[in-house]
């Protein structure tokens, strides 16, 4: 039987980031495409997770971790994923109710974030939890968000138990 390799977790984690930069740029064409739809405090807090998630598991690609530490990256990666997760929980759970959502602690929290003055364009809300998004395929965005943060999540945790039985074996 062969074990789960270094190549493998590499491909692992470059697809990850690769599909997080795939997901960022996304945002940025709902933003600046032809809706315009302009990005509330929650949404901005998934973008800070696609980005961590993104940066980590690209410099684990590149750098090609051992088995222990893939296994701590992944770890690190699922718990960004699970973080993303539950802010888009959160969203789709009480967005539709957070009509002032930029001027309660969430909206304070993320205007007075330093890197929003990284790339204002991108990084600050100015869109409200409660707008009105379409769906894209009948889904709504944060719902789709939700799915990727769950399927992240669940590759973390596919590469981790991997690592986990080739090192009993």
């Amino acid at each position: 039987m062969t074990t789960f390799s270094e190549t493998s977790t590499r491909l692992i984690f470059a697809a990850m980031g690769a599909v997080c930069v795939a997901l960022l740029g996304a945002a940025y064409f709902l933003q600046y495409g032809p809706g315009q739809q302009q990005p509330c405090p929650l949404c901005i807090l998934q973008r800070y997770m696609y980005m961590a998630i993104a940066v980590v598991a690209l410099i684990a690609a590149v750098v090609g971790p051992r088995r222990v530490g893939a296994m701590v990256v992944a770890g690190v990666l699922g718990i960004f994923a699970a973080g993303g997760a539950a802010l888009a929980v959160w969203q789709v759970t009480k967005g539709d109710s957070m009509a002032t959502c930029l001027s309660d602690p969430v909206g304070q929290l993320v205007y007075n974030l330093p890197m929003r003055s990284w790339w204002p364009e991108f990084l600050a809300a100015y869109g409200g939890c409660a707008d009105y998004v379409p769906p894209i395929f009948g889904i709504s965005v944060p719902l789709w968000s939700l799915i990727w943060f769950a399927g992240l999540a669940g590759v973390c945790d596919f590469v981790w138990l991997k690592l986990f039985r080739s090192a009993r074996q």
